[in-house]
């Protein structure tokens, strides 16, 4: 387990805004037909509000039931964890992680077409498979779905390209792009697969990290009314911790409380990670769109009676309780 602040030594919590990353061009071979534009997986990370697509690419949500490898389809393929198993429909030979290697599936774009996407690489660190995704872009060659260099991390279910909102039918899973929030919450050791125990002294209960994780995606984003609009800029810093020691809050950061967060965005905010040359637009926004969230001054935002912590949330449903907490700077200009 992770038990480090993301500001300790050289470890900084860097904030990137989309939930995953450009497509960038590599070159490459196959005779597979090419997506209609390449800019159909681009990313595109205007940051306007409801603008910023959760995936970074237009690619929202690849198949199970899609997957075929030298035109040999893969039957009951699952995510095990991070790692794809399955097995082949030929001889039920058992296939998993690098066994995709070479794989194509079937993949789902935000307008609900379909693009097939090559598995180029996978590999394993820190218990987690990492993919190497590629599309056909035409004339350019394969190119790297995340950016070149950049792997991605497959994550059950799909997000809400404009709400956010997280859906798992159990038919389609997410490869989430490295540096991007669905994935850097699973590196910060918020893993959507994995549960953990919380003792309160007395007992001991197991806690699916699902739900941290999910609160973890609206964090990163600020994405504090838990609509989907972003509230914040690429690169920001910013410090996280929750009440399972997974993070801890770093010492003498010279950051303030932010605000609590579920799964459902920010419950309480004392402070925007942004403000304006004049005036505060997020928080404007706040008090327009969800202002029972805004807690400004307010010490109970942060205090010992809240869900956070054991002592009052330890019987709280996850669905409910306030998961995450994180802190940030106050001098955040947003340029005009």
């Amino acid at each position: 387990m992770f038990q480090r602040g993301f500001l300790a030594g050289a470890m900084v919590g860097l904030i990137s805004v989309g939930v995953g990353c450009a497509a960038e061009v590599e070159g490459g071979e196959g005779d597979e037909a090419p997506a209609e534009s390449a800019l159909e997986l681009q990313a595109l990370n205007d940051l306007t509000f409801n603008g910023t697509y959760l995936n970074g690419t237009q690619l929202n949500g690849v198949r199970f039931n899609g997957v075929r490898f030298n035109g040999v389809r893969f039957n009951g393929v699952s995510l095990d964890g991070a790692t794809l198993v399955g097995a082949r429909e030929s001889d039920g030979k058992p296939v998993r992680g690098a066994d995709f290697i070479g794989a194509e599936i079937e993949a789902v774009l935000d307008d609900r077409s379909t693009v097939i996407v090559r598995i180029a690489n996978v590999v394993e660190r820190d218990g987690i498979a990492y993919y190497t995704v590629k599309y056909n872009a035409g004339g350019a060659g394969w190119a790297n779905v995340c950016g070149e260099g950049v792997e991605a991390i497959a994550v059950r279910g799909t997000w809400d390209p404009v709400t956010g909102v997280f859906s798992d039918d159990g038919s389609q899973f997410t490869f989430a792009c490295q540096g991007a929030a669905i994935a850097k919450c699973a590196e910060w050791g918020y893993r959507d697969w994995a549960t953990t125990a919380e003792c309160d002294g007395k007992r001991c209960e197991s806690r699916a990290l699902s739900y941290f994780h999910k609160a973890c995606v609206r964090m990163v984003r600020a994405d504090y009314c838990g609509d989907g609009a972003p509230h914040t800029r690429a690169g920001t810093a910013i410090d996280v911790w929750d009440a399972l020691g997974i993070q801890r809050e770093t010492e003498g950061s010279g950051m303030s409380l932010e605000a609590e967060w579920t799964v459902d965005g920010a419950a309480c905010i004392r402070r925007t990670r942004w403000r304006g040359a004049v005036g505060n637009p997020d928080r404007d926004y706040v008090t327009a769109h969800c202002p029972e969230r805004w807690a400004g001054a307010d010490p109970s935002c942060g205090g010992p009676g809240s869900t956070f912590n054991k002592e009052s949330g330890f019987a709280t449903p996850l669905a409910e309780r306030r998961l995450l907490r994180n802190a940030s700077f106050t001098t955040n200009v947003s340029p005009l």
